[in-house]
């Protein structure tokens, strides 16, 4: 290594690798009728003295966020399969109403998960999402005798001949072969293309965190073609919607190329994709429980606002950063607070992947999300709270489009998110080391024009390292703190992907692509 290098340092954090043990041995229901387990904590996860649950009846909803001398915040306003913590997705060219969510069908019946368990962390494995049935403008469902419609249920409540329903299918002869299970009538016309997943992580003394810290990472799989017999999506259609007592199909929210660099080429939208998406994460709480006053919010240029918490804001990213604090005190070193934070990161900037499915591996990641907020709603309801992020995207593509050297691949969004416990202070401190973390990873530095320069972006939430290089043929060199070589490869692609164990696990490295180079730090 005679060259002179210009070095810049990437800091990457691992958790150690642990064998999981399966919680939940539930048969696995995609509509799940249970009133009496809609508020359970079935599993919890520590950070310090801040506790966080979610409920497996509901898709690992978040059903407990318990704060120290309160209790659980959320309690009787988590109770319903449709609030508590979760996330969902919305297409609006289907008039908003096809939306897959993490938690379930309707307030009363959820979707059961398997959960397995670590030390500091939870894991929500993969399954499908049903469609909710939350809104009551619009009913697509007949068969109300599997899960009660609470909006539009008959008068005899019996469910037997439901004249609200407006999709134009006929849900008696309905029947769906999903991963080798038939689903029938109701189930079937509400079984989403989409799977979910997801992972709670306790992040105190990762990253330079000192404070109670959770990390939240998710993914919504669009992994089911739309264009199949019976599809739930079909029910969707342009023509069946236009044809609906209710027509609400949304021709203007159509996308005209939902990909924007990859897949290469145009994809106009249709009514087997998903168009103009809106992907919501929240959490709600019960205001008799606690109702905190303040709002901490920061403006781009860096500086601090405080605010009465009297009515919804809204902070949008081109005026302010994605990260926030609710806060029961003025003065921000007293006093009880949460803080909310979305990373600028690789991850969350390149929101769609594209994954093949015979091995898993990325066949390309997009960036197509237009804006991104957040929300906090202190009066969502006369007794509940909505705190959370949303962005709005360009869609993502039936996989059915996706041939040539697309073939076997479909699409999946992506997401994390950190909730954080402490007084403002404390608060403002760790966002300050979240910032620098993702700033050293995952923001591409201002280089040179030489051709050969490259970006370096680690992925926690998979072990992972991805080199992007500055051309596609590059040989790649990783040498380990004492001058050994313990990985070489000549580059066949823009992108190169490998994992700690590939290099030898925690320590200082140093990653040279010809005569550039960059230092990474591993942390187990």
């Amino acid at each position: 290594m005679n060259s002179i290098f210009r070095i810049s340092f990437t800091i990457l954090t691992f958790s150690l690798s642990m064998s999981l043990t399966a919680y939940s041995s539930r048969p696995f229901k995609i509509i799940a009728p249970n009133l009496a387990n809609r508020g359970q904590v079935t599993d919890t996860i520590k950070s310090g003295d801040f506790v966080l649950g979610i409920n497996d009846y509901g898709g690992g909803y978040i059903t407990e966020i318990k704060l120290p001398g309160i209790g659980n915040i959320m309690d009787v306003q988590a109770q319903r399969y449709g609030r508590g913590g979760q996330s969902s997705i919305r297409c609006l060219a289907h008039g908003g109403k096809y939306n897959p969510t993490q938690a379930g069908y309707s307030d009363n019946s959820g979707t059961e998960c398997e959960v397995t368990k670590s030390s500091g962390k939870i894991v929500v494995e993969p399954r499908g999402c049903s469609l909710f049935n939350g809104d009551g403008a619009y009913d697509y469902t007949r068969w109300e005798n599997i899960a009660a419609d609470p909006y539009n249920e008959v008068a005899n409540g019996t469910g037997a001949a439901n004249e609200s329903d407006v999709d134009q299918v006929e849900e008696e002869n309905l029947s769906v072969t999903i991963d080798g299970n038939n689903y029938r009538m109701q189930e079937a016309e509400v079984y989403s293309e989409f799977d979910f997943y997801a992972e709670y992580e306790n992040y105190r003394g990762k990253l330079g965190l000192k404070i109670p810290a959770i990390r939240h990472y998710l993914e919504y799989r669009f992994i089911r073609p739309t264009d199949t017999p019976n599809a739930c999506m079909g029910q969707f259609s342009k023509s069946a919607m236009s044809a609906s007592k209710n027509n609400i199909w949304a021709e203007s929210s159509v996308t005209s190329d939902i990909s924007s660099e990859n897949p290469a080429g145009v994809y106009h939208g249709t009514d087997k994709d998903m168009n103009a998406t809106v992907f919501s994460w929240s959490i709600r709480n019960d205001l008799a429980i606690w109702n905190p006053q303040y709002r901490y919010v920061q403006l781009n240029s860096g500086e601090w606002q405080i605010q009465q918490r009297e009515k919804a804001f809204t902070g949008n990213e081109t005026d302010y950063k994605l990260c926030y604090i609710i806060a029961e005190s003025i003065d921000e070193t007293t006093g009880r607070a949460l803080g909310f934070y979305r990373p600028d990161s690789f991850l969350n900037k390149n929101n769609i992947v594209g994954v093949k499915e015979s091995d898993g591996s990325e066949a390309y990641t997009d960036s197509r999300i237009t804006d991104n907020f957040y929300l906090d709603s202190p009066t969502r309801t006369p007794s509940m709270s909505w705190i959370g992020f949303r962005n709005n995207s360009k869609g993502l593509i039936n996989r059915s489009r996706l041939t040539g050297a697309y073939e076997g691949v479909y699409e999946k969004l992506r997401q994390e998110t950190f909730l954080l416990y402490g007084t403002p202070a404390e608060l403002k401190a760790a966002f300050l080391t979240l910032d620098a973390y993702y700033k050293t990873t995952s923001v591409a530095e201002v280089r040179d024009s030489k051709e050969n320069s490259f970006q370096i972006y680690p992925n926690p939430a998979t072990n992972e390292v991805k080199i992007e290089l500055g051309k596609e043929s590059s040989n790649i060199e990783i040498f380990n703190s004492l001058g050994v070589l313990v990985y070489s490869k000549a580059g066949d692609r823009k992108i190169v992907s490998l994992t700690t164990s590939q290099i030898g696990g925690s320590g200082m490295y140093v990653v040279r692509v010809v005569d550039d180079s960059q230092k990474l730090l591993v942390f187990n």
